[in-house]
């Protein structure tokens, strides 16, 4: 009797079967735990240069939830960006897919980095990697940050020694409608 409840327990909690999920493994998890909602967001503490940000509905999608995460990020009308979360070794890639209403992509984009030691099931840092910092030089002390908790969702960029930052949050608690798909990508 006792072998038949510890073969239930593990089938129906399989987690506890084995070592604990690594903090990367765990993140996507969490993000992956959205997939198909989408949230409305804010910017905080918004700078003079982010009118965009803070003169537009802002919302994401979490929208593709395979080996590759692809979180959809529409401000107003535009729908040009999707962040795109990949496991890479023992971390995590982001990487900044930026499209033309026709498709085709932007002459900036694929930019981000991949996370270093530190990152947790609820945060990961990304310092801008070398194709970024070729192709964007004034970006080479950007660090975009994600956070995932039970009640939001944060994407934020600092740009270290620098004034420069954009924090946006999104209440993980209340979905709303799913918005059209990102520029480039077709509608299912």
């Amino acid at each position: 009797m006792l072998r038949l409840v510890m073969v239930a327990t593990l089938l129906i909690f399989p987690w506890t079967a084995g070592a604990a999920q690594s903090p990367t493994d765990s993140f996507l998890g969490a993000l992956r735990a959205h997939c198909g909602n989408a949230y409305a967001g804010q910017i905080i503490n918004p700078q003079p240069s982010d009118t965009m940000f803070s003169n537009n509905a802002l919302v994401m999608h979490v929208r593709e939830c395979g080996d590759t995460v692809r979180i959809p990020f529409h401000v107003g009308t535009n729908r040009s960006r999707t962040w795109v979360l990949t496991k890479a070794g023992d971390g995590v890639r982001l990487k900044h897919d930026h499209r033309h209403e026709d498709g085709s992509e932007d002459r900036v984009t694929q930019y981000g980095g991949d996370s270093g030691p530190g990152g947790t099931a609820m945060t990961m840092s990304f310092p801008a990697d070398s194709f970024t910092i070729a192709m964007l030089p004034y970006a080479r002390t950007n660090v975009w940050t994600v956070e995932i908790t039970p009640t939001r969702f944060v994407y934020q960029l600092q740009r270290v020694g620098s004034d420069r930052r954009v924090r946006v949050e999104f209440d993980v608690t209340r979905p709303i409608a799913v918005p059209p798909a990102p520029w480039g990508f077709a509608d299912r």
